[in-house]
């Protein structure tokens, strides 16, 4: 199962970067490039127990040359979620909260169409309740959890401060009695840079006057 849902990774990034070698960014020469603090949001869509539902998170990190971003955040499901009623008629509601470590590396890029590796690892809880058929909560609990998700990710630039980000990926969690939290998500929404919103703006006025 891991390695079905590698492999169309794998595959696409080497047709990608055989096609396009010479826009493949270096890691190591991006490393060495410009820091900037970087924060935002990281929702994703996902599917937990059969609850189609949304992990909310925010982060924080370093970015390298606007390619790579280490970050560190916190992500969490802040209302029960869960549809799946076992053999006994009773349903399990779970309500995550995790802090993750992560890094995005916009590995490729040509024209305005962009490819960004995502990889992250976080440790948390599991706040869950067992309802019975009659809707009667009989046990509360929380249960250590491992959550690892790995994504490849798309970008469409409409302007230098706007961009069309979607993407998808499989969350991994740990320990063996989590692993029913295993799923994939999925992202899509519109990134928004007021500073480059303000240069172009800038740059306009500046060209008008000449």
């Amino acid at each position: 199962m891991f390695l079905l849902k590698i492999i169309p990774y794998a595959l696409l990034m080497l047709i990608v970067l055989e096609a396009h070698a010479q826009n493949v960014t270096n890691p190591f020469k991006v490393l060495k490039s410009k820091k900037e603090i970087v924060y935002g949001f990281d929702n994703r869509r996902t599917n937990i127990y059969e609850h189609h539902t949304v992990i909310y998170g925010v982060y924080s990190g370093v970015g390298f040359g606007k390619k790579l971003r280490f970050k560190i955040g916190i992500s969490g499901t802040p209302f029960e979620v869960g549809k799946f009623i076992d053999s006994n008629g009773d349903m399990k509601k779970n309500r995550l909260l995790f802090v993750n470590l992560g890094e995005e590396f916009d590995f490729f890029q040509y024209h305005k169409i962009g490819l960004t590796t995502y990889l992250q690892a976080g440790v948390g809880q599991n706040y869950y309740r067992i309802i019975n058929a009659n809707g009667t909560s009989v046990y509360k609990g929380k249960e250590l959890i491992i959550p690892i998700e790995t994504g490849l990710h798309f970008s469409y630039d409409f302007f230098t401060y706007l961009k069309l980000r979607a993407g998808w990926g499989w969350r991994f969690v740990a320990p063996f009695n989590s692993r029913n939290l295993n799923g994939y998500y999925i992202k899509l929404g519109l990134s928004f840079s007021l500073k480059k919103f303000n240069e172009s703006i800038t740059k306009k006025m500046a060209t008008s006057r000449q």
